[in-house]
């Protein structure tokens, strides 16, 4: 057995990044997944940033193990080999427009015909129907209307902030990737097959809304409107070479914050937690102490102090520096391997270790575009009439 996944089987007709990257996790615990791509550009998000031979970085980790074909599911023949791979399959991904897959023929009703148990994950940005149902939708437009962006903003900015990454397609796979294995639990304890829809918008509201909206959930209090999380408020301190993070919320963790760099002991109105919040002026002028003591240690010497006294803190990476943290590399984090297509790739292993069920990355790569079209095809019994279909541009 490899992963506790082995043995499920997905078929995907998703782009970009949420589907795929729900589809991956899943593969990288042990699934078996066949990405169909339409033939010629397939997945925009094989060009998305750093890109060799149409496969872009992203497009390798989110896609690495998986089978890919390259089919027209418009054509008739495209329809039923669609029909064939599901008629075996555990798990169908697709995050089309809404109505677009009933266009195909291969709606819910359609697939549930061929294959009762099909665990059905139908992934859309506004949702199945209503108002903006019908909308073209990214990354952005979600992060604006999920109200994201404007928790990103300062209490004196004016413009909203967005996350620099496509936050809501990886928080929408995410939570993708947990709807879809409590189908198969479900399924497993008789309920059968279902249709999950998960939209984008409620996905990335109630990540939102987690620690970020105390006032639009708690509606009879009186306490001061602050529109973002209680972690706003953090802000980097500056050492000489680099800078540090700390994050002292115990009243014991403040005090050891103020020995760290040598400061009188809290006062008071700060030795609690409660104080530190009613009296925010106080704490404030506080904190400018301990980045004024800052400035003038080195990081090495900030982190020691900080970590003999038993504060929380973490020292500021750039994305470059991850890979050689002494931590990420005594946990393993990133395996490299030599592809054919880009060269050395350096990604991060699954990130959940199962002791009882060990999962791999079987196959490293991400397919090219239809690199398994053929093999997937004699598979399913289609085998005598690829070059009839090529011919025809069914596959490519």
């Amino acid at each position: 057995m490899s992963g506790p996944l082995d043995g499920i089987r997905i078929v995907e007709m998703s782009v970009a990044l949420t589907g795929p990257l729900a589809v991956g996790i899943l593969v990288d615990q042990g699934a078996e997944a066949v990405k169909i791509e339409a033939p010629g550009f397939g997945d925009q998000g094989r060009y998305v940033g750093v890109s060799v031979a149409g496969i872009s970085a992203m497009f390798q980790v989110i896609n690495r193990g998986k089978r890919g074909i390259a089919l027209d599911a418009r054509t008739p023949e495209g329809r039923e080999i669609v029909l064939d791979l599901i008629a075996d399959a555990d798990v169908f991904v697709q995050n089309m427009r809404p109505g677009a897959v009933d266009r195909l023929g291969l709606g819910a009703a359609v697939m549930h015909d061929r294959n009762p148990d099909l665990v059905i994950a139908a992934l859309s940005g506004w949702g199945t129907d209503g108002p903006y149902a019908h909308r073209r939708v990214y990354d952005s437009v979600i992060q604006a209307g999920s109200g994201l962006a404007a928790a990103q903003m300062g209490l004196d900015d004016d413009e909203p902030a967005f996350l620099r990454q496509v936050a809501a397609d990886k928080i929408t796979a995410y939570t993708a990737c947990q709807a879809i294995t409590a189908g198969l639990l479900a399924r497993e304890r008789g309920a059968g097959g279902q249709v999950i829809d998960l939209s984008m918008i409620d996905s990335v509201i109630a990540f939102l809304y987690a620690d970020a909206a105390g006032h639009e959930i708690l509606l009879d209090n009186e306490q001061p409107h602050l529109p973002q999380s209680f972690a706003a408020q953090q802000k980097a301190m500056r050492f000489t070479d680099g800078h540090i993070v700390v994050t002292p919320v115990t009243d014991r963790e403040f005090e050891g914050l103020c020995r760290a760099f040598d400061l009188d002991p809290p006062e008071p109105d700060l030795a609690t937690m409660a104080g530190r919040a009613q009296n925010k002026e106080r704490m404030s002028a506080k904190m400018r102490e301990v980045h004024a003591a800052a400035a003038s240690r080195s990081v090495a010497e900030g982190a020691a102090a900080l970590e003999a006294n038993d504060v929380p803190f973490g020292v500021t990476r750039r994305v470059d520096e991850v890979p050689h943290d002494p931590q990420v590399v005594h946990n393993q984090t990133f395996v490299t391997h030599e592809s054919a297509v880009l060269g050395r790739v350096r990604q991060p292993r699954p990130p959940a270790r199962f002791h009882g069920t060990p999962s791999e990355i079987r196959r490293p790569d991400a397919p090219t575009l239809g690199a398994d079209t053929d093999e997937v095809l004699t598979d399913l019994g289609w085998g005598d009439r690829i070059a009839e279909l090529r011919e025809a541009g069914v596959i490519a």
